[in-house]
C-alpha cells in the first residue's frame, strides 16, 4: 500500500481533524492534504493535479463561508480545458500508528444530479475494505511526484501530466489518468462504491452555469457516521470554490396585512445566506392555534434575500388565527415566531341586551352588549302611533361590535321617548 506521511507532528483531535495540519505542495505533501483532480474526459494530451491544502483548512471553516481554491492557474488548467472536463477533490488518512481511530478515513466528492440538490451521501465500509480505496487514492499523489516534470507549466502545488485517454492505468503507472478510472471501480472490495468524480458538458464554458459536488467524510464502519462537510464549485471562468457547511436560510414572520372578513395577506422575511448557491422555498402555516392546521402553497424564491407574502383566503369572520412563515432550502429548514390577526366582521350579529337608559340635563345614554363584529345601532321615537314598525325609527348613532358594552347617547328636547338597538 502507497503511504503517504505527515512530516512533523500530527495531533489527532475528537473530530478527527488537526489545526496545525499545514498545506505543503506536490513535492512535499501533508497526510490530509487535499487532491483536486481535473482530466479531459472526453479525451485530451493533459491532466492536472493539485496540492488544495490541509483538509483541515476546509473542516475548520465558519458555516458559509466560500474559500477559494487558488493553488493552480488559468494557464494550467488550459492545458486541459473546461469543456468535457472531468474533476474531483479528495483526501484520505492511511495507517499512520499515530491516527488511531481516524485510520482509513476518506474525504471525498459526491457529484450532484441536480443543480441545487445534495448528492445522496456515499456509504461506510469496514476498515481494510476502505484501505483499498486509501491504496487508489494515494498512487495518484505519487504519479503527480514522479511526473512534475512532464510539463514547464508545472508548479510546486499543481503538476500537469500526461493522460491516458483510455483511463485503463496501462499507459502510466501513477497519475491522475488512474483517478479517471476509479469511478464504479472506486468500491471497498466489492461491500461499496461511490464516484468521485464530476464532469462537464461539452458546452459547458458557454453555458454560464456553475457545476457542483459534495465533499463528505466517511470514517471506517463502527468509527463514526458519514458527515457532509460542504460543496465544491467549478465556474465556467476555470475558478474552483469551496463552500463550508452551508446552511438553512433565516426567516422572520411579519404581522399579517390586507386583513378581511374571510382572507388576510400573510407576511416574511427571508434571509438566504449563501447568495446565488442554492434554491430557497417559503410558505406560511395558519391555524386557530398554534398547532395550525393548514398551509399555503409553497414559492420558490431562488436565492434572493427579501420580503416575501403570500395571501389566505376562506377564514371565518371575526375570529383571530395564528400564522408563522417556514423557509427552507436542501441544508434544513428553518421557523418564524408565531404571530396573529383577527379577521374583520361578518355573519349574523349577536342580539344586543340593554343593560341600562340614563339622562343628564338632554342626554340620554343607553347601555347595550354587543358582539364582536356587526353594526349596533340606536333607534328612537317619541311616539307610538299605531302601524308605526320599529324599523323604520329614525337612526341616532351606531358604534361597531366590540364584544363588550358600548353606550350610544341621544341629545334631544322632547320629554318622552322610546329606544331600541338595532343589530346589523
Amino acid at each position: 500500500m502507497h503511504q503517504i506521511k505527515k512530516m512533523g507532528v500530527l495531533v489527532v483531535l475528537a473530530s478527527l481533524f488537526a489545526a496545525n495540519l499545514m498545506a505543503q505542495s506536490i513535492v512535499s505533501p501533508s497526510l490530509g492534504d487535499v487532491l483536486l483532480c481535473f482530466r479531459p474526459a472526453g479525451g485530451g494530451a493533459y491532466d492536472l493535479v493539485v496540492d488544495a491544502g490541509s483538509v483541515a483548512t476546509l473542516t475548520n471553516a465558519p458555516q458559509n463561508q466560500r474559500i477559494l481554491i487558488t493553488q493552480y492557474t488559468g494557464n494550467q488548467l488550459a492545458d486541459v480545458g473546461t469543456n468535457s472536463t472531468g474533476w474531483s477533490a479528495f483526501t484520505w488518512f492511511d495507517d499512520t500508528p499515530t491516527l488511531g481511530i481516524a485510520t482509513n478515513t476518506l474525504f471525498t466528492t459526491i457529484s450532484r444530479n441536480s443543480l441545487n440538490r445534495m448528492a445522496s451521501a456515499p456509504s461506510a465500509a469496514p476498515h481494510d475494505s476502505q484501505g483499498i480505496v486509501v491504496n487508489d487514492m494515494s498512487s495518484v499523489l505519487i504519479g503527480a511526484q514522479i511526473t512534475r516534470s512532464y510539463s514547464a507549466d508545472s508548479s510546486d502545488y499543481a503538476v500537469i501530466e500526461p493522460d491516458d485517454p483510455n483511463n485503463n492505468n496501462t499507459a502510466y503507472t501513477f497519475g491522475q489518468s488512474y483517478i479517471g478510472a476509479l469511478g464504479p471501480d472506486l468500491d471497498f472490495g466489492g461491500d461499496a462504491e461511490f464516484q468521485p468524480e464530476n464532469e462537464t458538458s461539452s458546452g459547458f464554458t458557454a453555458a454560464g452555469v456553475v457545476v457542483r459536488s459534495d465533499f463528505f467524510q466517511i470514517p471506517p464502519t463502527g468509527q463514526g457516521s458519514v458527515k457532509y462537510l460542504g460543496y465544491f464549485e467549478f465556474n465556467t471562468n476555470g475558478a474552483m470554490t469551496y463552500v463550508a457547511y452551508p446552511t438553512a436560510p433565516t426567516v422572520a414572520t411579519v404581522a399579517a396585512s390586507a386583513i378581511a372578513s374571510s382572507g388576510a395577506q400573510l407576511n416574511s422575511t427571508v434571509g438566504v445566506i449563501n447568495t446565488n448557491t442554492d434554491n430557497t422555498s417559503v410558505y406560511f402555516q395558519y391555524g386557530l392555534t398554534t398547532s395550525y392546521g393548514s398551509s399555503t402553497t409553497v414559492t420558490n424564491i431562488g436565492a434572493a434575500s427579501g420580503s416575501y407574502a403570500l395571501p389566505i383566503s376562506g377564514l371565518a369572520a371575526s375570529t383571530q388565527y395564528y400564522f408563522r412563515a417556514v423557509a427552507y432550502n436542501q441544508y434544513g429548514t428553518n421557523f418564524g415566531s408565531a404571530l396573529s390577526f383577527t379577521t374583520t366582521g361578518g355573519g349574523t350579529p349577536v342580539v344586543p341586551v340593554i343593560l341600562s337608559i340614563h339622562r343628564t340635563n338632554n342626554v340620554a345614554t343607553v347601555t347595550f352588549t354587543t358582539g364582536g363584529f356587526g353594526t349596533y345601532s340606536l333607534l328612537g321615537t317619541n311616539s307610538l302611533a299605531s302601524g308605526t314598525s320599529k324599523t323604520n325609527w329614525p337612526a341616532i348613532s351606531s358604534a361597531a361590535g366590540t364584544g363588550s358594552p358600548v353606550s350610544l347617547s341621544d341629545t334631544n328636547n322632547s320629554t318622552r321617548m322610546f329606544y331600541i338597538i338595532s343589530a346589523q
